[in-house]
């Protein structure tokens, strides 16, 4: 079951002790995470690479790739070949969350050995999405709260709104900006930009270190 926030990402825009059970809260992220896949497409966000050969060394493969942007939820689908693609698991790959990048473990990926001519497509979740569903799980449980207490919209219902208000307008943002400057890479089969990134690959080795990737 994909969920595109957590517990405590809900939990940072309202109180929720003696209010609902965890498994309330779950319940409604999943059912926002479904309408925001319906709003929004199926993935949220793509990119396309090629895969790369360190020129430095004997037959060996540069392992880490940055996916565009800095902030990640999460990384959903990642699949690499040329015509016919091979998915990956997440034993894999590590992903850097808090730095937008994918590590192979090896560079043999999906049962195969990684070739010069692979390229790799990368489904992906940006974190704006984590706030974005946290906000508007706080307003569905307020808003069903408020209904049993009475109806009358509550002051903490009316700042979730308008925080969610800012957060959507953020979004129609982002995408209006990627619409516009990547047009050329719309893909009208998955609905998606499938942007292409060019790694810098010296820059990717400076910036994977331990202390910046998730666990």
């Amino acid at each position: 079951m994909r969920r595109l926030c957590v517990l405590e990402d809900v939990k940072r825009y309202v109180q929720t002790a003696g209010r609902w059970t965890d498994d309330e809260i779950w319940e409604e992220i999943e059912e926002q995470t479904n309408d925001i896949y319906q709003e929004h497409g199926d993935p949220l966000a793509a990119i396309r690479t090629t895969i790369d050969k360190d020129s430095t060394a004997n037959d060996t493969f540069y392992l880490k790739y940055y996916v565009g942007e800095k902030r990640l939820f999460d990384i959903e689908r990642v699949f690499v070949g040329t015509v016919t693609k091979r998915e990956l698991t997440g034993s894999d790959y590590e992903v850097g969350k808090n730095i937008g990048m994918l590590k192979f473990n090896t560079s043999t990926v999906g049962g195969s050995r990684l070739d010069e001519s692979d390229d790799m497509l990368i489904y992906y979740v940006p974190n704006m999405y984590a706030k974005y569903c946290a906000l508007r799980v706080a307003e569905s449980l307020l808003e069903k709260l408020d209904m049993i207490s009475g109806g009358n919209s509550s002051r903490e219902l009316e700042v979730i709104r308008k925080r969610l208000i800012e957060q959507d307008r953020l979004m129609n943002q982002r995408v209006g900006i990627l619409f516009s400057s990547d047009q050329k890479y719309y893909n009208t089969v998955y609905g998606v930009n499938l942007k292409k990134v060019t790694q810098n690959h010296d820059m990717n080795e400076y910036i994977w270190k331990e202390d910046s990737v998730d666990d």
